[in-house]
């Protein structure tokens, strides 16, 4: 124990940002705020990642309550607004880089429910010499809303991106200097042979597929205590 604390401090802060300030337009209401198997979908997503992090902040969008988060979440979450009015997650991105202490962050969609803490630790330990380390599948789709960023060079990347035309987090990565991209299949799926670590929720029907899944999960869990009594 007393060798893990000492890790824990050499290592650089990490922290969790979880972007909460999109429109949900496909489900029709505030996602994270939805419950899933008893508790609100953006609670799964922090509950997972704490472990891993040292500091957990939620971006909620420009003017929205944070109140209605702070109700919902442990009392260590920090919850911040988006400055600007936008749909482009660049703006929470920069709202959350600048809150955090950290030297790096883990930058979560807040409609990752099984969101995996040995990927994100994984996906830290990448980034220690890169400015990014971002999964990406079969050499071609990127999933830059569950990566990890070095917090200097990424907010500064971010900023310089929001100014129009570039408003795509592709524009952001491309102003990093060194970025290590990281193979879902070869490397994360060693990890998450499902890779449900990915599965998002769009739509009403995605929760219901994620609420059986928990079920199952759960219903596998007292079978194998049940073996083991």
């Amino acid at each position: 124990m007393q060798e893990a604390v000492a890790t824990n401090a050499q290592r650089p802060k990490r922290a969790a940002i979880i972007l909460v300030g999109g429109q949900s337009s496909r489900f029709g209401s505030n996602k994270a705020l939805q419950n899933l198997a008893g508790k609100p979908l953006i609670r799964h997503i922090v509950e997972r990642v704490t472990s891993v992090t040292d500091e957990v902040l939620v971006v909620a969008g420009r003017g929205e309550s944070r109140a209605q988060y702070y109700a919902v979440l442990p009392n260590y979450v920090k919850v911040v607004n988006d400055e600007l009015e936008g749909k482009t997650p660049l703006i929470g991105i920069v709202a959350g880089l600048q809150a955090t202490k950290s030297d790096c962050a883990a930058i979560l969609a807040c409609d990752i429910p099984f969101v995996n803490a040995e990927v994100i630790e994984f996906l830290f330990g990448r980034a220690s010499n890169a400015d990014a380390a971002i999964p990406r599948w079969n050499r071609q789709r990127i999933e830059p809303l569950e990566a990890v960023y070095r917090t200097a060079p990424t907010l500064q990347a971010a900023r310089e991106t929001l100014a129009p035309p570039d408003l795509a987090l592709e524009d952001m990565i491309r102003r990093l200097g060194r970025v290590t991209y990281v193979s879902v299949e070869h490397e994360i799926a060693d990890i998450d042979r499902g890779l449900t670590t990915f599965l998002n929720i769009n739509t009403r029907e995605d929760m219901k597929v994620a609420e059986r899944m928990l079920a199952e999960r759960g219903l596998a869990r007292e079978r194998s205590d049940a073996k083991s009594v």
